[in-house]
């Protein structure tokens, strides 16, 4: 169903910060985590969004640089049997957000144009970190370990799983942090200063960001 180019990809009104609501292809394989929860939570900038990575990063590197080291988006295994529903979630949370914010105001949208660079989403991998676990690298508002501040991408975070319960343990355990290994492991996100794309219209400058308490399921 549909071409496999556009498979890890969300459509253009589907994006946060420059980043999507759908995972770029870094693993193949079934997504089964809580497509609606993480949706929501990108939605409202609690959680970092699924970000396109660099292969590689280095600081003197220019915009064209920079979007040739840029991973394609990889179609994943089971993916296309769920793209559906999740675009449907996806769909749901994206209404209901945009009726919480105004519209811009008059003259704004004609004055940005003018001002707006041939990549401006190529800015915000300036100063990119790299994710520990996948050694790809995404924009610097990554989320971060809440136990020990290791950083850690979104598409990594939501591989991490409970437990299966045992013959032992018949409750699952929640998850542990793949670097400290502190229990019940759940990653803070700071949103950057600026936003684009959902949620962008109407927004102030000063806003407080909370941090993201996520039991891993």
């Amino acid at each position: 169903m549909g071409n496999t180019s556009s498979s890890g990809r969300s459509h253009p009104e589907e994006t946060v910060d420059f980043g999507h609501l759908v995972p770029q292809g870094v693993y193949t394989g079934p997504r089964d985590w809580n497509h609606t929860v993480v949706t929501q939570c990108i939605v409202d900038r609690k959680l970092a969004p699924f970000y396109r990575p660099l292969e590689d990063y280095e600081e003197t590197w220019d915009d064209e640089q920079i979007l040739a080291h840029m991973k394609e988006p990889q179609s994943q295994e089971g993916a296309e049997g769920e793209g559906s529903g999740t675009r449907a979630d996806a769909a749901s949370i994206i209404s209901s957000s945009s009726r919480t914010h105004h519209k811009r105001p008059s003259g704004s949208t004609k004055d940005a144009s003018k001002e707006q660079p041939k990549h401006p989403e190529l800015g915000i991998y300036r100063g990119a970190a790299e994710c520990p676990i996948c050694f790809l690298y995404y924009p610097s508002n990554i989320n971060h370990s809440r136990c020990c501040d290791q950083a850690i991408c979104t598409e990594c975070f939501v591989q991490i799983k409970r437990a299966d319960p045992t013959t032992t343990h018949l409750v699952s355990e929640p998850a542990s942090c793949p670097y400290c290994v502190q229990e019940n492991f759940g990653v803070v996100y700071t949103a950057p200063s600026w936003r684009a794309g959902i949620g962008s219209e109407g927004w102030v400058s000063h806003v407080s960001y909370s941090p993201l308490s996520y039991s891993v399921s």
